[in-house]
């Protein structure tokens, strides 16, 4: 399950869970979702209280990612690729990722 809200005309292009990323030192396994206007990074909260009565029995819910980055595709400055993708933003910040898909889907709906 997927917490986010789709923007005016913003369709969601496709879903991509278990995503390996890499910033610096930095690499992880997240879910992203390309929308025709975005990129979102989600996760699950890990300080969610809710949680905690779940594992206890208090309360029965629907886990739900949600976003905890993201960024408009006319914010890339630059795809490049060296053994992973390479994203660089306007604003300099830069990630990598590894899934083919992705990086023919962002050049596609690149603005």
């Amino acid at each position: 399950m997927y917490n986010f809200t789709l923007q005016k005309n913003e369709e969601t292009i496709s879903i991509f869970d278990n995503a390996y990323i890499k910033q610096g030192d930095n690499e992880k396994e997240t879910t992203i979702i390309l929308t025709n206007q975005r990129l979102l990074f989600l996760e699950y909260l890990a300080n969610d209280p809710n949680e905690d009565l779940r594992i206890g029995r208090g309360i029965q819910y629907l886990r739900a990612q949600e976003v905890y980055y993201e960024f408009p595709l006319k914010d890339i400055e630059k795809i490049s690729f060296n053994k992973l993708y390479k994203v660089k933003l306007k604003n300099g910040v830069e990630f990598e990722f590894e899934d083919q898909n992705l990086y023919k889907l962002l050049k596609e709906n690149m603005k």
